[in-house]
């Protein structure tokens, strides 16, 4: 017993004595310049990423600020152009996602064609930036072996223009309205069950949910989560079936900060919670031999699915600069118009699905 005494002191003493005290941790205030470095993640930020968390990535109460579920939704609004780097070589692709907040709706395509379907759209050289960063790290659906970044540019402020840039991308006439039409009609016109490049997918999203998160100290930060449905084909990361849909969830939260630059988001270790995603076959249409019914859209019940095909958990993602709530809608530069079936520039590369789309990471 004397024993037994003697360590729990010594663990006592270890955990609630020796150690720097909480107040002591929160008084730590971060340069600008280190603000710079987390909210505007590179390749090379993985360099620092190890078992122990690098304290320059972990923003402090001193520099968090909130940020409404309001202002974060204007944000998100609208249309962003997406692009990739990461292996030994960035990847080409035409790389788009459409967001409607306003009905909780998303939508997003890629392809890897050669083409760029949003070319010429722009809001400046401040435009907001949606970045995902995913470091090498084995055990993820599909694997990852090397540093990856994707990030969007938000290229409009309004949706306007998502018809015409989904027929130039897709090949197909959707005609107008909301995106869940859009991506209904899209599935409902084989596109997903033909081979329009190399490598393709897409995904839809519903509902969008933004809200405030009370943390225990400090101002209040944001979640984000919706359901998802992803469908492709060719040569993916993410093994898909001719057809047959994936559904899932993606879900994250985020702490706020400010830098010279702007307003941010950011969901790292230490930083809110990490951006998961997870998501597999749909329980029914597994029961039915993964045979879908070419009218019938995915239930996109994320709670029942089998054996996961896409499991992935995100280094850093960050949104900024956020905009202001009141935004007047900014006429594009130029407006896409719809054309025939682009023409597919083959290539020998392979590519995976949606969010991972580095050559390397395919799993063979």
């Amino acid at each position: 017993m004397k024993n037994c005494k003697l360590l729990l002191t010594l663990v006592v003493c270890c955990a609630f004595g020796l150690l720097p005290s909480a107040s002591y941790a929160q008084e730590r205030t971060l340069t600008d310049t280190q603000l710079q470095a987390i909210t505007n993640p590179k390749l090379e930020t993985c360099a620092s990423q190890s078992n122990a968390i690098d304290p320059a990535s972990v923003i402090p109460t001193s520099n968090m600020k909130e940020h409404s579920p309001d202002r974060v939704a204007t944000t998100m609004n609208g249309i962003w152009v997406g692009s990739v780097v990461g292996d030994s070589s960035d990847v080409k692709i035409d790389y788009f996602w459409i967001m409607d907040t306003r009905n909780n709706e998303a939508l997003i395509i890629a392809l890897r064609n050669g083409n760029q379907s949003a070319a010429g759209l722009t809001l400046g050289p401040n435009a907001p930036k949606l970045t995902y960063l995913l470091c090498p790290n084995e055990g993820y659906i599909p694997s990852v072996g090397t540093p990856m970044l994707h990030q969007f540019v938000k290229v409009a402020n309004t949706i306007d223009s998502a018809p015409a840039i989904l027929e130039k991308a897709t090949g197909k006439k959707l005609g107008q309205g909301s995106l869940s039409n859009l991506w209904a009609a899209l599935v409902a016109s084989g596109y997903f069950t033909s081979m329009p490049a190399v490598a393709f997918a897409g995904g839809y999203f519903k509902p969008i949910q933004i809200g405030a998160v009370a943390n225990p100290v400090g101002p209040a930060g944001v979640s984000l989560q919706w359901n998802a449905e992803y469908r492709g084909g060719g040569a993916t990361g993410i093994k898909y079936t001719p057809g047959v849909p994936l559904v899932g969830v993606e879900h994250g939260a985020f702490v706020g900060t400010s830098t010279s630059s702007g307003d941010y988001l950011v969901s790292s270790p230490g930083n809110g919670q990490i951006w998961k995603v997870e998501a597999g076959m749909p329980c029914d249409i597994a029961k039915k031999g993964g045979k879908e019914k070419k009218s019938k859209l995915s239930t996109m019940k994320p709670a029942c699915i089998v054996a996961s095909k896409y499991d992935l958990a995100f280094n850093f993602v960050t949104l900024g600069p956020l905009q202001p709530v009141t935004l007047e809608p900014m006429v594009p530069t130029s407006t896409p118009t719809p054309v025939n079936s682009p023409t597919p520039t083959p290539t020998p590369a392979r590519v995976s699905g949606l969010y991972n789309l580095s050559p390397s990471s395919v799993q063979q």
